[in-house]
């Protein structure tokens, strides 16, 4: 019997230091008599992507990536569609797929899961046929991601202080929403787009967004006043934020959020710039993932 082949891509520059360690880990915990391996250190913003199209172009049978949310989709992106499994090393700040996924934030777990190739599909989403995994969004937490992508300190403090200022500086946009049977006009602190159930750090935006529905759900946030805040940070904390008077959530397989203007995305945590219509569609069961 051939063995499978596996791609391994680590991004140098995600959270946690313990991804140091991760050849000498593959080495030791990768079962060799049922796998070839090779690993790859991503150089660059949008290396990561490159090495997983050219896994795809080569056969590979799984391309497993140790980063964060943003470097989970930038490879998991390159493997819609195909029958190769994307394998998932959480060494990021936030983790939220791997949280959604119940993939083991240790590296060793993490990795014990692939000798088991426990394959599910899981639903991926297209903004303006640009695919994502997880979350995207508009608005506030768009603000927060391109804030946050731009300074050089990551991590759970880092992500709170831009939090907090946004907070104070952004105000309400008017969205206008054209579903399949109606449309309307809102004002939104932000929209998420939600496919999983979390924002990173154990925070869901969507308690009951899945990867397997078929449907995203379109969180519409209206921003609290200062007084509203342990309010709605209650519904946060006890994970409970569709029941919060400031949330609406919305499950659609399709929609267009009409914007007042271009401005970026927050996709998986990164920041990318988009025309001011969005077209959301999900793709459903559309990429392989061990779990």
């Amino acid at each position: 019997m051939s063995k499978q082949k596996i791609r391994f891509i680590l991004n140098p520059v995600a959270g946690k230091s313990s991804k140091n360690k991760l050849p000498e880990l593959i080495a030791d915990v990768i079962d060799a008599e049922r796998f070839d391996c090779d690993i790859c250190i991503s150089e660059y913003a949008g290396h990561a992507g490159v090495l997983a199209e050219e896994a795809v172009d080569k056969g590979y049978d799984v391309v497993a990536v140790a980063g964060g949310d943003g470097s989970i989709n930038e490879v998991g992106t390159k493997l819609i569609g195909t029958d190769i499994a994307l394998a998932v090393i959480p060494v990021g700040s936030g983790n939220g797929l791997s949280r959604c996924l119940n993939i083991p934030l240790d590296p060793i777990k993490a990795l014990e899961l692939i000798n088991r190739m426990a394959v599910c599909r899981i639903d991926t989403v297209t903004v303006n046929d640009v695919p994502f995994i997880s979350i995207a969004g508009t608005g506030y937490d768009a603000q927060v991601a391109d804030d946050y992508a731009h300074d050089t300190h990551h991590g759970f403090n880092t992500y709170l202080r831009y939090i907090v200022r946004n907070y104070f500086t952004l105000g309400e946009k008017e969205y206008t929403l054209q579903l399949a049977d109606r449309s309307f006009t809102t004002k939104a602190f932000f929209i998420s787009f939600a496919n999983s159930n979390q924002m990173g750090y154990d925070v869901p935006i969507s308690p009951k967004a899945s990867l397997w529905d078929g449907k995203v759900d379109l969180c519409i946030v209206r921003k609290p006043n200062p007084l509203e805040l342990p309010v709605v940070g209650s519904f946060f904390l006890s994970k409970n934020m569709d029941k919060s008077p400031k949330v609406d959530i919305l499950q659609v397989s399709e929609a267009t959020i009409i914007r007042p203007e271009a401005a970026a995305l927050n996709i998986d945590g990164e920041s990318v710039m988009f025309e001011k219509d969005l077209h959301i569609k999900i793709n459903p069961l559309s990429l392989h993932v061990i779990v």
